[in-house]
């Protein structure tokens, strides 16, 4: 059997919940390589062919600490400005949380610099009024329900699209990592879902953080970049490395936004 070849229906794949056959991947990886090194010194393409193929390893790490950590600033930031508009929002720009409100405020001092006219609560919107027991009553009922709100989008969208974006996801990864099949754990709409939710769970306030589902956020970027290089797509060994590199930087990137976060507090 030519391992190069297409795998046969029924032949050499593997179905859901089951465990990969590392030598036979491992030999499908060392004849591929067999063959492209030999065919690289027939032309000057296909000498060009076998550079880009072992330099797509790096480019690959690349993507995916550029993905990973792109999501991961976008999931703290948006975390941030949702957790504030549980106590008001910024009339110079809806975007804009408590702290960034403030920023550039001419009415602001050192001593109350979480104080300026352009930051309302929600008691200055709807009462017009931020003093008085009815006041803290409004300022109560609205941060207790946009906290529900967001709790409850975040379970809706994960049981109705995607349940494998539940828990923190780092248990399964390491059976994934050992060479067990979870179909669809890593793709698309586990990565979509994962990120939408995690930013609505954090925000909600509920006991949890985001240091731990982003890792399982950095395995689905992986995952699907590998389908972009034939090197990785049909080779679960070669799949299940880059997953493991793909683990390191966002162990690096949790431990830079946990240690802001201290130092913000």
């Amino acid at each position: 059997m030519d391992f190069l070849e297409e795998p046969i229906p029924g032949v050499g794949t593997y179905d859901d919940f089951n465990t990969i056959d590392w030598v036979r991947e491992k030999s499908r990886d060392r004849d591929r390589h067999r063959e492209i090194t030999n065919k690289s010194k027939e032309s000057t393409w296909a000498l060009i062919h076998s550079v880009s193929d072992a330099f797509s390893g790096w480019l690959l790490m690349l993507l995916i600490g550029l993905l990973s950590g792109s999501l991961a600033g976008l999931i703290d930031i948006s975390a941030h400005w949702m957790t504030d508009l549980k106590e008001g929002i910024c009339t110079r720009g809806l975007w804009f949380n408590h702290e960034h409100c403030c920023w550039n405020s001419e009415h602001v001092t050192f001593e109350d610099k979480d104080k300026c006219p352009e930051w309302n609560s929600w008691s200055q919107l709807l009462i017009n009024t931020d003093e008085g027991a009815f006041a803290y009553i409004v300022n109560y009922f609205m941060y207790v329900l946009w906290a529900l709100l967001f709790a409850f989008l975040a379970v809706s969208l994960v049981r109705v699209f995607a349940p494998y974006a539940c828990g923190s996801g780092i248990p399964e990864i390491k059976t994934i990592l050992s060479g067990f099949i979870i179909r669809g754990y890593l793709g698309k709409w586990t990565l979509i879902i994962k990120t939408i939710t995690l930013v609505l769970a954090v925000s909600s306030g509920l006991s949890l953080g985001k240091e731990g589902p982003l890792v399982h956020v950095a395995c689905c970027c992986g995952n699907i970049l590998c389908h972009c290089f034939n090197k990785y797509r049909k080779n679960e060994a070669k799949r299940r490395e880059v997953t493991r590199h793909g683990l390191g930087h966002i162990v690096q990137e949790s431990l830079c936004i946990y240690r802001m976060n201290i130092c913000s507090s």
